[in-house]
This record gives C-alpha cells, structure tokens and sequence, in this order.
C-alpha cells in the first residue's frame, strides 16, 4: 500500500516536470521552429558593410548553395493585413510551403527567394542543412564587414531561462518541497525495519544502498509512467518532431529531481539514525523522525499559505487576463514603424513623416495612444492620462455591445490636470493651433470594470490596461503635432498604422523605403514591426505561470497532507501506551489527541501571523487553505491514533 502512496504522490511532481517541460519546449520551437529541422540561428548586420541591398543577398545566396546550409530568412508577410510571418528560403532546399509550431495552431509560410528582393539583408536567418561550415560562412561575411551572430538551437538555454524566470519559481520551490516529503514518508515507513537491521549489526553502507534502491525504483516507475504518458501525447498532438526535445528537457528535470531525492534523503538519513541509547531504551524507532517531521510540517504549511495568495490572485484576474489577449489579438494587423537612421538624417524625413501620417489618417489607417504613467507625473484620481484619437478608440473597444467609454466635462478636471493638458498641446502643436485645438478635445474615461489598452508614452509597444485613465481624444493626429512631434511619436511606437502592405506601401508613396532612401544616399532605414507580437507571446506566458502556480499550489497542498499525516503517525506511536488505556477506560478519539491538536494550530497560527504580516493579503485563496490546513491536522491525528489502536489490539505494534 505504502509503494502506491509513494509512486501516487511522486506521479504528482513529475506531472508538474512534463507541464514545466511542454512549456520548454514550446518556447524553445518559437525560436527554432523543429517542424522545418532548424539547427542554428544566424543574427546578420549590414550596416558597417560597403555591400548593396542586392550584393548582400547574392552573396548570401552563394554561401548558402556552396555549403548547403539551408539559409532561411525570417520576415514580416507583406502580401497580407494579418500578424504572420513568412519564412524566405535563400535556395531550393526541399522545405515544404507550410509549417505550425508546437504550441500553436498559428502556419508559418516557406516561400522563395523572390519575396526577398525588396527586403533589406539585415535579420535573422534559421540554418535548416548543413551546419558544419557556419565558422566559415561567419569568416566570410565577417571580412565583407558584415556583423556575424551564431546561435546553437539547444534546449538546454530555454531551460535554464524557464527554471531562473521568476515566475516558475513557485514549481521549482513545490517539487524540492514533495521531494522532502516523500523522502519523509520513506525513512518513516522503513524506520523500524532499518532500527532492527542496526541491531543485528548489518553494515551502514548496505543498509542504505538498500533503502536507497527501494526509494529510487519507486521514483523511477512513477516517472517512467509520467514520461510514457506526456510522450504519448506529444506524439499524438503536436508530432514525433518534438519528442526529441521535449524529451530532452523532461528527462533532464526528472534525473535533476532524483539526484536532489538521493542528497535529501542522505542528509535526512543521517539525523535520523537510530541512536544506541534509542536501541538499548527499546524507544519506537520512529522517534528519531520526530522532530524533522516537525519542520517539515511547519515549513509545508508555510509554503502553502504563501503560495495561496498568488495563485489565487491569478485565478481571479483569468478573465482580465482573457481579455488582454483579446485585446492583443484585436491589434492583431496593427504595426509600428522602427527607425534604424541617424540623427542627422532625421530633418530629411520629418517632412516626408508629417505627409506619411496625414495619408495614413485620410485612409483611416493612424491610430494614436501617448499615456502618461504615474512615475511620469501624479494626476490625483487618475492613474493614466493618455492622448488618443478616435481610430484608436475604435481599435480597442469593437465588438462591444455597449459603450465602454463614458464623457467627461473639462469642467470637472482638476485645475493642475487641465494646466498640464493645456501645456501639452501648446508645446507640441503646429504654431497658432494650439487655443482651437483646446476646445476641439473630448475627454472620456472607462466605465467601471472595463479595462482600456493604452500605449506607453515613449515606448508604445508596451501596452497599459486600465479602467482608471483618463482619455484625451484630439481631433486628428496631423492637425494636432507639429513634425518634430509626430516623428518622435512614430518612432517611439505611439503612432500605428493598418497593415503591413498598406504601411509598406505608405513608405513606398513617400520615398521613406529601403530604396528610395538608398537613392538619397541615406544608409538608415524603416521598418515596419508588429507591435502585438510581442504582447501576444507575453500573454501566453502569463497563461503558463498562472497554471503553474496552480499546480504548483496542488502540490505544496499534498506535500502538507503528507506531512501532517507522517508526524500524527509518528505522534500516534509514540504516545501508543497511554491512548491505548485511555480509549479502554471510554475516553473519547477527540479527548485524547485534544492536547496534541492544540499544540500544532497553536504554531500554526504563530506562523500564518507571520506570514501575513509579511505579505499582507488575505484573500480567498490564504482563507481556504488556513481552513484547510486547520482541517486536516485533527482529521489527521484521529486516524492515526484509532491506526495505533488497532494496532496495539491486534499486536502489529
């Protein structure tokens, strides 16, 4: 029975390992795509190069073909509004048209070289053939004066970004903390058998190698069965393609898990030894267990009232969270333009920028979104202040039913408020607009419980969700900023255009493309990057913590169970020989551990006042599990105490 208890639990923290092991590998495949066989990724600059545009790709093209490396360049899909990518092939290399990764349903396009020929070399390129003479490729371009980055696709670094990430520390902390229990659980069950072979003068080393081997072949089935499990359904769902790596990153967290099993075990081994005292005073041999299952109880209830408060946290903001990611997914087709220039070159272009942007709002293709975050200013009840224009509003509030945005009269804002607004406006508008553009602004704030998207001041590709902003709506975009301001704003990501064809064609339009600056003798350039991608996939990680600290909680919560138990068993036969006549004489279960019980909520709820001074949130999540806790120790030591009975009567103990 207790070999099933064990594989049972222990199925719990290799469960947690193959979920911590899917998100490995799902951020690893986003950077080397396995359905397409990628090996290496190759970081290119051409900025310090004499080579043009199509110098630069015919000497790609001939590295590529000479040694067969199956060169794939990664750039944006300018034949459609949507948010994908498409994956340029430098040669024939027999790759097929479509791909998916192995978290997403989303299809990455392989097309030909021709899709290049307006693009400029710089970027990122996924070798998918033979890698054995990137040294050489990187000589070559290297004395061409090309800027050369290698990248090995190794699971290993995702792994070691995903196990230090902050946020999956509450999985790691779980998994060493059911590792202490079990081994708990172990030497306690073994504790007699292992007094009575000391006794009778079997070697310490043989011993433990047998307690050992017991304790890993355990370990070892319920991984065995874990693994066979999460490799079925890669198999099965994602594709034998990635049974490699995510092999790789489960086996190596489970042999990492065993290996701390080995050292825990050892350390609680040695404090627990069966003393000569203990032997010649014929004491329980589980005494030597009492005071380690002690801290272990205590430290458990600690990590679980900890972990309590952020997991329920995460589960209480789910559907705000859903609802960024609808957002993020709304702003899907939006895209920013990036500016690679120098500062010199900037006076040639704001012209061009100011007409660019005036087209862009007459095809309804501008959106603007500036906020002011509170450590750029204090703005009293408002926690955001943010300038936006209609386009935006309608960007991030269709498909409701119902307006979301309430009106808000000028008259009812706060002197300094409507002072900073007003200076604002004067500093950054075209000369002589500024009084007429005063009384043209609207002001709105979110009705309560909608939480708008706003863009950073600044820094626009992060995006702010808040029902507390006050909302600056300018009549356009154009009118409003004088040149300086809207090169600035676009170059910052606050201003964002429709579509990567169509900005590709605005660009176009207005000689601010790689050509026509190349004409003019301009080495910098503009490119047009998708300001969600990155939030989508932020989004997606967040989803991860939030299931982690979920299971991560489930098995702090066993690890607890456990451990409560162990010490009630050990307290039970222990205290054997006065319960026993106590229960004979009609004491009642709940009379005679009363004592017992008392102590430990007692050091419960010293603990749980830590605690909560120390994170000062009690929520509903630290309430369940204090109630639970509070549970679980007299349940806990009713059994125990009515097993000991038993028994004593039927002379097992």
């Amino acid at each position: 029975m207790y070999k099933r208890i064990i594989v049972v639990v222990s199925s719990v923290l290799f469960s947690l390992l193959a979920l911590l092991a899917f998100i490995i590998t799902d951020l690893y495949d986003r950077d080397f795509p396995q359905a397409i066989g990628v090996k290496n990724r190759i970081t290119l600059e051409f900025s310090e190069s004499n080579l043009s545009i199509t110098e630069s790709l015919a000497t790609l093209q001939k590295l590529d073909a000479r040694w067969d490396m199956g060169l794939v360049k990664i750039a944006p899909d300018l034949t459609s509004d949507g948010d994908g990518q498409i994956f340029a092939a430098l040669n024939d290399g027999g790759l097929s048209d479509q791909f998916t990764w192995f978290g997403s349903d989303d299809v990455g396009k392989i097309v030909g070289k021709e899709r290049l020929e307006t693009s400029y070399p710089d970027g990122f390129y996924l070798v998918t053939g033979d890698k054995t003479h990137l040294d050489d490729f990187k000589k070559a371009l290297t004395s061409k004066g090309v800027k050369v980055g290698l990248e090995d696709a190794s699971i290993f670094e995702s792994l070691k970004f995903v196990v230090w990430e902050r946020g999956f520390a509450a999985a790691v902390l779980s998994a060493f903390t059911l590792i202490i229990t079990l081994a708990l659980f172990w030497l306690s069950l073994k504790a007699r058998d292992r007094a009575l072979r000391v006794l009778g003068g079997v070697p310490t080393i043989r011993i433990q190698l047998q307690d050992f081997s017991g304790f890993l072949g355990l370990l070892f089935i319920s991984a065995g069965i874990i693994t066979f499990i999460a490799t079925g359904y890669v198999i099965v769902f994602h594709g034998s393609v990635y049974v490699g790596p995510y092999l790789k990153a489960l086996i190596t967290l489970q042999l990492f898990v065993i290996a701390v099993s080995i050292m825990t075990v050892l350390i609680m081994s040695a404090f627990s030894w069966p003393s000569a005292t203990m032997l010649a005073t014929r004491q329980p041999a589980v005494k030597s267990l009492c005071s380690l299952s002690s801290v272990i109880q205590a430290l458990t209830f600690l990590l679980v009232i900890s972990a309590a408060g952020p997991a329920w946290s995460q589960y209480k903001h789910s559907t705000a969270m859903a609802d960024e990611m609808a957002q993020w997914k709304q702003l899907a087709d939006q895209v920013t333009i990036e500016f690679a220039t120098d500062i010199g070159d900037m006076d040639i272009m704001e012209p061009r920028i100011r007409e660019l942007v005036k087209d862009a709002e007459a095809r309804d293709a501008a959106s603007l979104s500036y906020t002011y975050t509170p450590e750029m200013a204090n703005f009293r009840e408002y926690a955001f202040v943010s300038f936006v224009n209609e386009r935006w509003l309608d960007l991030v509030t269709k498909n409701k039913n119902e307006s979301v945005v309430r009106p808000i009269s000028q008259k009812d804002l706060p002197d300094d408020m409507e002072k900073m607004i007003q200076e604002e406006i004067e500093i950054l508008s075209r000369d002589g607009r500024s009084e007429d553009l005063l009384e043209q602004l609207q002001f709105l704030r979110p009705v309560e419980g909608f939480r708008i998207t706003i863009a950073q001041g600044g820094g626009g590709e992060r995006l702010h969700f808040s029902d507390n902003v006050l909302l600056v709506v300018v009549p356009t975009i154009y009118e409003t900023y004088n040149d300086s301001a809207l090169t600035s704003m676009s170059s910052s990501k606050n201003i964002i255009f429709t579509g990567v064809s169509s900005t590709q064609k605005l660009l176009e339009e207005h000689q601010l493309d790689v050509h026509s600056l190349r004409k003019q003798g301009i080495q910098g350039e503009l490119n047009i990057v998708y300001i969600a991608e990155e939030g989508i996939i932020q989004a997606q990680f967040a989803s991860y913590i939030a299931w982690l600290q979920f299971l991560a909680l489930i098995a702090l919560i066993v690890a607890f169970t456990v451990s409560t138990a162990i010490r009630a068993l050990i307290t039970a036969r222990l205290q054997a020989k006065r319960d026993f006549p106590l229960r004979l004489c009609g004491r009642s279960w709940m009379r005679i551990v009363q004592s017992r019980v008392a102590k430990e909520i007692l050091i419960g709820a010293i603990l749980m006042g830590v605690v909560l001074l120390l994170i000062s949130d009690l929520n509903i999540g630290v309430s369940v599990v204090i109630i639970y806790g509070l549970l679980a120790v007299p349940v806990s030591h009713l059994f125990a105490v009515r097993w000991c009975f038993d028994g004593v009567s039927r002379r097992r103990i």
